[in-house]
Order: structure tokens, then sequence, then C-alpha cells
């Protein structure tokens, strides 16, 4: 990861992209010692999505084996 000033990012922002995309990595922007945000390449952020929606699965799975989450067939759902 790379980590660039607020100020860099602001007078540079072109680069701070290509560095971005060039490294396919995130770029943190930070103002003084404080990350205030995270530049991510698109592909990065669908990683991340994939993985939050692996966990609700999990988590959802562990709940119906405990028998603490109710299970319906799909078919008792309207078709969209």
């Amino acid at each position: 990861m790379t980590t660039v000033s607020v100020l860099e990012a602001g007078r540079d922002f072109a680069g701070t992209l290509r560095r971005m995309e060039a490294g396919h990595e995130a770029v943190i922007v930070k103002r003084g010692r404080k990350a205030v945000a995270i530049m991510v390449p698109p592909e990065m952020l669908e990683a991340l999505e994939d993985l939050a929606d692996i966990r609700e699965a999990d988590r959802v799975l562990a709940a119906i084996r405990a028998g603490k989450e109710k299970t319906f067939p799909l078919s008792a759902f309207p078709a969209p």
C-alpha cells in the first residue's frame, strides 16, 4: 500500500490515480497522522464485497445449524 498526504493527493490527483492503477493496490490518503480515505481499484472493492457476502453466508449457515435460524423453501417466496 502507498500512503500520500491530502495535500499531495490534491496537488497531483491524476498521478495518485495512476499510482493506484499501475500497482493495483490501495492508496491511503492521510491528513497529518490520520488516514481519512483509501482509494482502491474496482477489483479490490469487488473482492472485499465478496468476502463480506461469504462471511454473512457463513454466519447464517452457523445459525441454521445451531437451530437459531428458520429456513424456508425457495418456492415460498414469490418470483420477482
